[in-house]
């Protein structure tokens, strides 16, 4: 049995606590006792001591950055939050990044704090504000006094979000946390103000004159400059379900503090009357009594309105305060999707000059009144975070959807920071070359694909090309011709753009199945009546044949597609091809041309199902669509028996057909335990080893539900048993898989991490091995080579090599004192090093180890030494080694290098030989007296077999 709690540490007191927030909700103020952060590697796992993850990549693409701090005298020491990628910190302007928050109890930063007057202590809030369907959430609030080095865990957990972390300049101890609660619950989690005079140890929550409604939270806080006593905060009510998105409500708006906090009240005039949404916030450095404010609104006339020129008429935009907030100005009606946005800042030096960061980056010189776009973005895109050096208008760091830049001259040119890797993948898949090419879906950066590893020192950025634009979600390599690569983009207005692309030369054709385009039997599933209920929900009528694409203006007709649109190439035939919206699709041609094979296989309930989202403004455009429901989401064909599809949808139903879609049962009803039967299928896997047994997971968080659910069925789903075991209570589940080889040797994908079971779901391990806290959103296991592949949300892909340990472990195995594994075939790789390796400026991935690898069993009786030949054809003996070993899975490597060492395999010692010549070479391996032999065979670089 794998070790079971307390070794998945995150099921600590305080990730506990964050669970079970409800019971701390009724308290207005909470003494919550500082505790040291959770240490996530409670004890070793024997099974993967010798098992380490490796980066790959991709970081062209970067990844949402959520906050920027700096040192307001020294410039080139900043800290970095991510949106679901961690903390990062720099001394030297960005050359390089050190990761300072990989274990902690959660990968989501909503706001970076540095103490200026010691920058040794910095402040982190978790849980990011913007609110977009991927949001992920934080587990409170973390200190360091060491400059990043350690962090200690000081409370607000139940929390779920941060907006600021502002500090007293001259108390250290004084902090103040904006929180904004549970985005998936109104109910959920603490909301409001809180405070702190004794460095975090105590937390009140602050009430006096702001909003207590449990609904309402607190989203920004700033401190005038000359006065710290003197404070705003904007209050924020917003919630998500997984088909609609609410922002907006009647108690929220800007407040003002003349006490220290002690004490506020509303500001009111000049600013909109009736509920208000997100609102940004900021303050003049140089003339404290210079406030401005990006404020959502339910009034929101068009441009060709004759009221929009009617600045009497208050709505949503920009208003500036130049009396401290007593009074406010209309000034500009500009708004940009404010849920995700509404981002406002203005020039430390001059109180006119305003950054407008959000969609896009503007600037203003007159106080917001005229907007003016940079030209130059530097590869930014969707903005969210800015800081403006206070003795340089020229410089400042900003952070985007696409990563972090600088600019030292006032935004006409840009230093963009490809070396820090926070990129948020939702898909992966692996192609079949030697070494193989993983590929994958961002958010808001398209598809990309790169190298496993190469005959360089690393991987660089330029090995990796770009694919697709917009959020890239599902990818499909044909396992047959590998040139050959499909790719989905979010679906915005008419459904996903569907790609099916040469990776040579780039072309790519558009696949998307559409009516009266390439649906071949439309009429036989899609009635007038079916095309009236659709358009009165508001999806519009699909693009005419022949008609240009355009988001803005198409619908979709008939069909429902989720914004992250499933696609799945048949194991039996790659020229067959599933996608799903709320039909199912098959082509058998490439995606050329499709056919419908089911009805309608979603819950289809007429309310979630309006396309209709965004509350005091409506989402449907640019980026609209995340909340798009009563959609298949996952799709599954078994790989043993043709014609056997298992379908997931985003409001629970589980789908089997076993007659290639003739016929449908709903078997999710057959599933018990499941406190609702709406929650979102994450996915649906049919086994590998048995055409009757399948695999689904549930990923509930959206329904306010953070707990891990995973069934299995091994009678068509007849019956259902649990497999969550010992998986932690907090942790929900994006993906599973089975492995390729062992039926029990199951993965799964969660917020904060991946586990494994070598029992079949008995019982669960965590297999960190070097991971960060991250959210794995995909798994999977290469078809031809014993690797691990994971995708995660906020650091990019990550490589397990040769998990054959795993794989081969049987209860025999595990009985016995001393086995060899099989293991994979060494290579000799050339070496070919780039001209160019991109500079201090460029991430390069992790190349795995050059030598032959190979994996040995110790029982729990046995220790090293481990004594290894290995011998030729003729059974001369080619290299004798020697390793320490403990109980369980170890892995040694030879350097194919011949000669005898004392010390380890791969020694690089000078007075070893020459490498070994290819060939096969028998492998014998002595410790605690017993000797098992096995067999490793070497091959050339399969470069050199190329014609």
């Amino acid at each position: 049995m794998c070790p079971t709690l307390p070794s998945l540490a995150r099921t600590s007191l305080v990730r506990a606590l964050f669970v079970r927030a409800p019971l701390a909700c009724a308290l207005a103020a909470a003494l919550i006792p500082l505790a040291p952060a959770p240490s996530l590697h409670a004890q070793q796992d024997p099974l993967l001591q010798d098992l380490r993850w490796r980066e790959i990549g991709n970081a062209n693409q970067r990844g949402r950055i959520s906050s920027i701090d700096a040192l307001q005298d020294d410039w080139t020491h900043v800290v970095v939050g991510t949106a679901s990628g961690g903390v990062w910190k720099s001394t030297n302007a960005g050359q390089t990044w050190t990761s300072i928050f990989d274990n902690y109890g959660s990968a989501s930063i909503g706001d970076v704090t540095i103490h200026q007057a010691n920058p040794d202590i910095i402040w982190v809030g978790t849980g990011e504000e913007d609110g977009r369907n991927t949001a992920a959430w934080g587990d409170g609030v973390y200190k360091s006094t060491d400059g990043g080095q350690t962090f200690q865990h000081v409370g607000l957990d139940d929390v779920y979000h941060i907006g600021s972390v502002v500090l007293h300049p001259d108390d250290p101890n004084r902090i103040w946390v904006t929180a904004l609660g549970n985005i998936w619950d109104p109910d959920g989690g603490r909301r409001g103000l809180f405070h702190s005079t004794d460095g975090g140890q105590t937390w009140q929550h602050v009430t006096n004159g702001l909003p207590n409604d449990g609904r309402t939270g607190a989203l920004y806080l700033v401190q005038d400059p000359s006065d710290a006593n003197t404070m705003y905060v904007s209050f924020w009510e917003r919630h998500r379900t997984a088909y609609v998105m609410d922002s907006g409500g009647p108690n929220g708006g800007i407040f003002k503090s003349t006490d220290g906090g002690q004490s506020w009240r509303e500001l009111t005039t000049g600013l909109p009357e009736g509920p208000s949404g997100k609102i940004g916030l900021a303050v003049s450095q140089s003339d404290p009594n210079v406030l401005m404010a990006h404020y959502e609104h339910g009034y929101q006339p068009d441009e060709d309105d004759p009221a929009y020129d009617d600045m009497s008429r208050l709505g949503s935009g920009l208003y500036r305060s130049e009396d401290g907030g007593e009074s406010w100005e209309y000034v500009n009606r500009y708004w940009s999707r404010p849920f995700y946005y509404n981002h406002v800042a203005i020039s430390p030096l001059d109180p006119e000059l305003t950054y407008h960061y959000n969609q896009t980056l503007m600037y203003s010189e007159d106080g917001g009144r005229t907007l003016h776009t940079y030209e130059n973005r530097g590869g930014g895109h969707c903005w969210h975070a800015i800081w403006l050096d206070p003795h340089n208008k020229e410089r400042f760091w900003t952070g985007s959807d696409g990563g972090v830049t600088l600019t030292h001259d006032g935004g006409d040119n840009w230093v963009n920071h490809k070396n820090l890797n926070a990129t948020q993948y939702y898909r992966v898949d692996v192609d079949m070359r030697d070494p193989y090419y993983v590929c994958g879906g961002l958010q808001d950066a398209g598809s990309s694909c790169g190298p496993s590893m190469t005959r360089a020192d690393g991987i660089y950025l330029s090995e990796w090309y770009n694919l697709q634009g917009g959020d890239g979600t599902h990818i499909q390599i044909d396992p047959s011709d590998w040139r050959i690569v499909y790719t989905n983009r979010d679906p915005r207005g008419a459904g996903p753009q569907t790609l099916r692309t040469n990776v040579v030369t780039r072309g790519s054709v558009d696949i998307r199945p559409n009516k009266g385009v390439n649906i071949l039997n439309y009429d036989e599933y899609i009635t007038p009546e079916i095309e009236a209920e659709q358009l009165a929900k508001g999806w519009g009528p699909a693009p005419e044949p022949g008609e240009d694409f355009d988001y803005r203006r198409a619908g979709s007709g008939a069909f429902r597609w989720n914004w992250l649109p499933p696609m799945r190439l048949s194991p039996h035939d790659p020229s067959t091809f599933y996608t799903g919206a709320n039909h199912l699709f098959r082509s058998t041609d490439r995606g050329d041309t499709w056919r419908i094979i089911s009805p309608d296989l979603t819950k289809n309930d007429p309310v979630k199902t309006k396309k209709e989202s965004g509350g005091l403004t409506p989402d449907a455009f640019p980026g609209g669509g995340a909340e798009y429901y009563g959609t298949i989401v996952t799709i599954g064909e078994s790989p043993l028996a043709r014609g056997v599809l298992w379908v997931g949808t985003d409001d629970g139903n589980v789908q089997l057909s076993r007659d290639g879609g003739r016929s449908w049962t709903n078997v999710a009803a057959n599933i018990r335990g499941l406190p609702s039967d709406s929650f979102y299928v994450s996915r649906v896997i049919p086994s590998r080893f048995d055409a009757a047994t399948a695999y689904v997971s549930y990923d509930a968080h959206e329904s306010g539900n953070f707990e891990p659910w995973i069934f299995k069925t091994t009678d068509w789903g007849r019956t259902w048993t649990s497999l969550r075991a010992n998986l932690p209570a907090d942790e929900p589940v994006y993906a599973i898989e089975q492995d390729q080889v062992n039926p029990d040797l199951l993965f799964a994908g969660t917020e904060f991490g991946i586990y494994y079971t070598v029992d079949g779901g008995a019982s669960w391990q965590e297999l960190d091995a070097g991971l960060p806290t991250v959210a794995v959103h995909d798994i999977v296991v290469h078809p031809r080579d014993p690797d691990l592949i994971i995708g995660t949300h906020g650091r990019g892909i990550w490589i397990l090599d040769d998990i054959q340990g795993l794989q081969q472990l049987t209860p025999e195995v595990r009985a016995s004192r001393l086995h060899l594994f099989d293991g994979p075939p060494a290579t000799q790789w050339l070496d070919v090093e780039p001209q160019y390796d991109g500079g201090a400026y460029a991430f390069i991935g992790e190349n795995p180890s050059k030598d032959a690898t190979l994996s040995y069993w110790l029982g729990s009786g046995v220790r090293g030494p481990v004594t290894f030949e290995f011998t030729d054809a003729s059974g001369a003996v080619v290299r004798r080694c020697t390793e320490q070993g403990q109980p369980g899975i170890n892995r040694v490597e030879w350097d194919l290098r011949q000669g005898s060492a004392r010390g380890a395999c791969a020694a690089d010692l000078e007075e070893l030989g020459d490498r070994v010549e290819p060939g096969s070479y028998r492998v014998h391996v002595t410790a605690g007296g017993e000797t098992v032999h096995g067999s490793l065979h070497v091959r050339p670089d399969p470069m050199l077999e190329v014609r």
